[in-house]
């Protein structure tokens, strides 16, 4: 079995990883990702009602099915063209968005009025969806350090009539300079990126076990941040397209032993992995959630909803 992964392309390093962790399901998640994945969509609700806009589309031809997670999102089993070539796509009524980044706005449950950062923004996805379920009331702080993921991250929120948010070309690190206690964070935090193989199939053979030590530290660092500026009974998501426990379960014990949180159950995807490695985790671990290729048709991808319970 490893053999075969060896043939798909990974490294010895990650195919035995890979096998360690999930047996002879490592080989179904493998060649799920050799597939491409359904192009999906959200319905920009700030311009146009989810009936009105699935019927258009509808008449054009196109047939989709609804995102579980998302009620505003879908993913498409016919295109009779390319969707983004549409008046309905190029006058912000909808945004090209995989279907499991959908599902972190939706855990971090903004309501209009909140106070929200969103710490890795660009290119908007996830920020316009915030704007979204907030009903472009409220204020969402979006940092990014990518000047030229800014610049179009800015035309995509202004296609989408996105109002409600302030773009910051700052690390988020530097977060409480603002002197803000925000009532949500979204960390959808920089990764290796192991989950997203269909589109990047050189991280295969390119990533090393110092790129995720190095993801990792960053990822603490992040959630650090977050917690020292969320307010009280505040909520921070934190996601990852990685699928290397380092960037996910272990970052979450970390937070689990080092900060008066707690963490809340997530109702997709499957348990996170309790004990990656032969290494025994909190049995709360379970909450997080994965996605999986093979059995959810999405990137592979984490999640984790945290509550902070302390000052």
């Amino acid at each position: 079995m490893i053999e075969r992964l060896f043939s798909l392309g990974y490294s010895k390093t990650f195919a035995e990883r890979y096998y360690e962790l999930w047996g002879e399901r490592a080989l179904k998640i493998a060649e799920a990702m050799e597939k491409p994945l359904p192009r999906c969509f959200r319905v920009n609700t700030l311009r146009i009602e989810v009936p009105r806009l699935t019927k258009m589309l509808n008449k054009k031809g196109f047939q989709f099915r609804r995102a579980p997670w998302a009620r505003e999102g879908f993913c498409l089993t016919k295109e009779a063209f390319s969707i983004t070539s549409t008046p309905e796509y190029l006058g912000g009524l909808l945004y090209i968005q995989e279907a499991s980044s959908m599902y972190p706005p939706v855990a971090l449950e903004p309501k209009p009025g909140d106070v929200v950062a969103d710490m890795a923004a660009a290119p908007g996805g996830k920020t316009s969806y915030l704007a979204q379920l907030m009903k472009n009331r409220g204020i969402i702080y979006a940092f990014d350090v990518d000047e030229e993921r800014l610049r179009e991250m800015r035309l995509n929120l202004s296609r989408l009539g996105v109002i409600n948010t302030v773009l910051l070309h700052r690390s988020s690190l530097h977060m409480g300079e603002l002197g803000i206690k925000f009532d949500k964070i979204l960390l959808d935090a920089p990764c290796t990126g192991s989950g997203t193989i269909h589109k990047n199939p050189e991280r295969k053979s390119s990533r090393t076990m110092e790129d995720i030590r190095f993801c990792q530290r960053l990822q603490m660092q992040m959630l650090r941040v977050a917690l020292e500026n969320l307010k009280p009974g505040g909520i921070v998501v934190y996601s990852t397209c990685s699928l290397e426990p380092e960037e996910n379960e272990f970052v979450i014990q970390w937070v689990l032993d080092n900060f008066d949180v707690k963490l809340l159950p997530l109702k997709y995807g499957e348990p996170a992995l309790t004990e990656p490695f032969g290494v025994k985790l909190s049995e709360e671990i379970s909450k997080a959630r994965r996605f999986y290729p093979d059995r959810h048709g999405t990137t592979g991808f984490f999640i984790a909803k945290i509550e902070k319970t302390g000052i």
